[in-house]
């Protein structure tokens, strides 16, 4: 009984910490731009040349004028500069615009195993997910996780992941641990 009561003052513990940085957005001026992301383009004293646009699949989008722009990968600050550049070659003389992130795509992560509530979750729109959230999002550990055996295939790895989230908690690095679109969580069950 007293291990089942730490246990549950663990993940109370591993609960409120995350909640600490629910809040925790990506400034504009860092995200990445990617397939899905709507932006807002307006060239300043050039009312035709304005657009609302979503990138395609392959980061690209298409702007009245200039045609295909690739700013997948970039910043919200890169891709303005991107844009410059476009309509500088060619079009305008001395284009000023500016670019605005209007919506995020949906991004999402999947969280399989010894959890409560497995399935498919969605990044709030702009923020980070600590693999501390991401677990609180499905729930909680169940009562027969191994928090110590989590597995998390991420698409760009080969190998998947192995993470003590015991030890990332007692260590307080938890909350740091972050979670990337696509990714696959897999939370491994004890032996007894």
């Amino acid at each position: 009984m007293t291990s089942r009561l730490l246990r549950i003052l663990c993940l109370g513990a591993l609960l409120a910490a995350s909640l600490l940085r629910a809040n925790a957005q990506i400034p504009p001026d860092e995200h990445r731009l990617g397939p899905k992301d709507q932006i807002s383009v307006e060239v300043y004293q050039e009312p035709d040349l304005s657009a609302l646009v979503m990138l395609d699949q392959d980061g690209s989008i298409n702007l009245p004028l200039v045609g295909p722009v690739s700013i997948g990968g970039l910043t919200i600050a890169e891709a303005s500069q991107a844009i410059t550049a476009k309509y500088k070659d060619g079009y305008l003389v001395n284009p000023n615009v500016r670019t605005l992130i209007k919506a995020y795509a949906k991004r999402r992560f999947t969280v399989l195993g010894a959890v409560n509530k497995a399935g498919s979750f969605y990044f709030p729109d702009g923020e980070t997910v600590s693999l501390q959230q991401a677990i609180g999002m499905a729930g909680g550990y169940s009562r027969i996780a191994s928090p110590s055996k989590i597995r998390i295939k991420r698409g760009s790895l080969a190998e998947p992941l192995k993470v003590d989230g015991k030890k990332l908690a007692k260590s307080g690095e938890a909350a740091t641990f972050m979670i990337q679109p696509g990714d696959i969580i897999e939370v491994g069950e004890s032996l007894f």
